[in-house]
């Protein structure tokens, strides 16, 4: 299993471009991958992704940073470290998952990883279900997002600012890890006990 995020220049999979990637295998976490990269030629961005990620305009044209293909060459051969069969996490991975597959595409890669992925809110949410805790819901939604998730597992931060894809990555498997084993992960949340509903 790997718990991924990235930084990316807006929404459009096919028309923006991924900045910087950052994965943590879950099975084995001090197994990590981070790399940034410069945006393909012509590729787009938008102000408001860039005051989310905190990359500049400099940074993301940088050409001294590597291409997103290499980028891409280089978390593939990160993948082939992780012990198979492989799955993504993350908090919501669907619109995510088409930057990664896009960004494969672009390097002429055949994409490993196939279409399925575990996220977070919905193991969260199965968990409020099995233990029959009240799910917060605003405006008649139900909201189980990265905050309270967190929430949920006794790490106060909340969601992590600025959005850091390696914080990120960490926080959904920390919170995968206590949801269903019951137990720490990883050493940055080691001072934040386990809820004695979720310990085994």
């Amino acid at each position: 299993m790997i718990s991924i995020d990235w930084e990316f220049t807006w929404l459009d999979p096919i028309n923006n471009s991924i900045v910087s990637l950052w994965a943590v295998d879950f099975l084995n976490p001090t197994n990590q991958f981070y790399a940034e990269c410069r945006i393909w030629e012509w590729a787009t961005w938008v102000e408001e992704a860039l005051k989310i990620n905190w990359f500049s305009v400099e940074e993301i044209q940088d050409p001294n940073k590597m291409t997103l293909v290499e980028l891409i060459k280089k978390f593939d051969e990160w993948l082939k470290t992780c012990p198979s069969p492989q799955i993504l996490i993350w908090q919501n991975p669907k619109s995510d998952i088409d930057f990664l597959v896009e960004s494969y595409k672009k390097a002429w890669i055949t994409y490993p990883l196939w279409h399925r992925s575990l996220d977070t809110h919905s193991i969260v949410f199965a968990k409020h279900l099995d233990l029959w805790k009240k799910i917060l819901i605003e405006r008649w939604i139900y909201k189980i997002n990265l905050d309270e998730s967190l929430k949920f597992v006794w790490i106060p931060w909340g969601e992590p600012k600025p959005h850091i894809a390696l914080m990120w990555a960490k926080c959904a498997a920390e919170v995968i890890s206590r949801t269903i084993y019951g137990k720490k992960l990883l050493p940055e949340f080691d001072k934040y006990e386990i809820p004695e509903y979720l310990k085994k």
